[in-house]
């Protein structure tokens, strides 16, 4: 069973926190999370606190930080011995680039069809629905992808940080006809199948 948390922010609100808690198997203190910061790395922008902020989010809920791991392109790894992938955010262009050219996106897929929880964060989100067009005017696209679509494991188009684009929201509305999964700051959706 595909079990998916999407979020701007990391998982905060405390709803969010007991329906995610409901998605493990094992106690929290013996879970293994492996931390995937690839869309950091595509990052221009050198205030990096938010990342900090959101690390110390994984730890609030009870995760052991010696059961964390941070990804680094290690060719052999089993996406499917972790309890939970971790994508945190950054520029989605560079993400999504990545993991196809690093053959990791079907690795990943592969991994949440086995029943890893997979979480994603601003930029990890996006990438689980149709499209990351709609991150165009909020990251930069130096890397000049021109195909766009995105994994689909999440039927939709995904927009982090709705409460600070409604007017974006609603452009996005009207250019494509799928439904629009809009996440809201400190919030986030569960998704199982």
């Amino acid at each position: 069973m595909r079990k998916i948390v999407l979020t701007s922010c990391g998982i905060i609100d405390n709803k969010l926190k007991e329906q995610f808690y409901e998605l493990l198997d094992k106690d929290i203190s013996k879970i293994k999370l492996l931390y995937v910061t690839i869309a950091v790395d595509g990052e221009k922008e050198t205030d990096r606190t938010w990342l900090e902020e959101e690390y110390a989010t994984i730890l609030d809920l009870g995760i052991k930080k010696e059961n964390i791991t941070e990804f680094h392109y290690e060719e052999n790894i089993d996406f499917s011995s972790y309890d939970i992938i971790y994508m945190i955010g950054g520029n989605t262009f560079y993400l999504l680039k990545e993991l196809r050219e690093k053959n990791l996106a079907e690795k990943i897929i592969q991994a949440i069809d086995n029943g890893v929880i997979y979480v994603g964060s601003s930029a990890g989100s996006i990438i689980l629905g149709k499209t990351i067009e709609t991150a165009l005017p909020f990251d930069e696209n130096w890397v000049n992808l021109v195909d766009f679509k995105g994994l689909n494991i999440v039927n939709g188009i995904i927009i982090p940080h709705a409460n600070r684009k409604q007017e974006f929201i609603k452009e996005v509305k009207q250019k494509y006809n799928d439904k629009i999964i809009e996440l809201y700051d400190n919030f986030g959706i569960v998704i199982t199948d």
